[in-house]
């Protein structure tokens, strides 16, 4: 991979915090080096699958929030809390995850 094509990869993976989805997937349709659209693909996956995972988690508690809806009851309120903070921690993964395959695509620059 020559230099240009290393730094459009490593955008794709630093693109977590602008335009997450964007940026890979028109990296995707304008690069045509093999390795950089493999680059692009995975950063589209890590970027994915957070949003994947809150929205599954979301509206699988949905039926529990729905059956323990009393006044007096403390679940639905710790139920929030919980995917709050497991929501919270799949994005941490994710950005930490997506920092460091960025970091490891420039590395691998020649000069």
């Amino acid at each position: 991979m020559n230099r240009d094509q290393s730094i459009i990869a490593s955008i794709c993976y630093f693109s977590v915090f602008f335009m997450p989805f964007i940026v890979p997937i028109v990296a995707y349709f304008v690069v045509d080096q093999k390795e950089t659209k493999r680059h692009a693909v995975r950063a589209l996956w890590s970027h994915l699958l957070p949003i994947a995972a809150c929205c599954i988690l979301i509206f699988g508690s949905i039926p529990f929030l729905l059956a323990t809806q009393s006044t007096d009851s403390v679940i639905p309120v710790m139920t929030v809390f919980i995917l709050t903070f497991i929501i919270a921690i799949s994005f941490l993964i994710s950005v930490i995850w997506n920092i460091i395959q960025g970091i490891k695509v420039l590395q691998t620059i020649k000069s």
